[in-house]
């Protein structure tokens, strides 16, 4: 349960406010512009999810279902925007842009790194950074763990007093 936790909702965290206002600083903006950025999910003539163009994208790289894969990738960038910017469930949505714009960068870009790939490079780092560090405490992840770890600990001590 400790480990789910941990992966889940960010423990353990870092001690610096300092840290926590620069955490703080790369989920807003990370999250922000993954929602915007990659606006691939919005509504263009009358319909939400991926373009025609992104789903041949995805289909030019080999994915099996490129539907699929396409609405994977743009539900991933747009809600797990959100939640980055939001903190919650914060490492769960930067693992999952991680491997979003990985692929984005390295498979169809082809790690052009100093060119078309430099902007998916930049999200990578940042979510993949996000994924191993969690969010901070400046963060709903944070708040939920509190709240989880004082009732877990009320739970033992009735559990003792028994």
């Amino acid at each position: 349960m400790k480990l789910i936790r941990s992966l889940g909702l960010g423990s353990p965290f870092p001690h610096s406010i300092s840290t926590d206002f620069g955490l703080l600083l790369i989920r807003l903006a990370t999250g922000i512009f993954l929602c915007t950025v990659f606006e691939k999910f919005l509504p263009r003539e009358g319909r939400w999810g991926p373009q025609d163009w992104f789903i041949a994208d995805v289909a030019k790289m080999g994915f099996p279902f490129p539907i699929l894969f396409a609405w994977c990738a743009v539900l991933s960038e747009f809600f797990g925007g959100i939640l980055l910017a939001l903190g919650l469930l914060a490492r769960p949505a930067a693992f999952f842009n991680a491997i979003t714009t990985f692929v984005a960068a390295f498979i169809f870009h082809k790690g052009d790194v100093s060119g078309s790939a430099m902007l998916g490079t930049v999200f990578f780092a940042s979510t993949m950074g996000l994924t191993l560090t969690g969010p901070g405490r400046l963060s709903i992840d944070y708040v939920i763990y509190r709240r989880c770890s004082a009732a877990h600990g009320a739970i033992a001590v009735q559990k003792s007093r028994k």
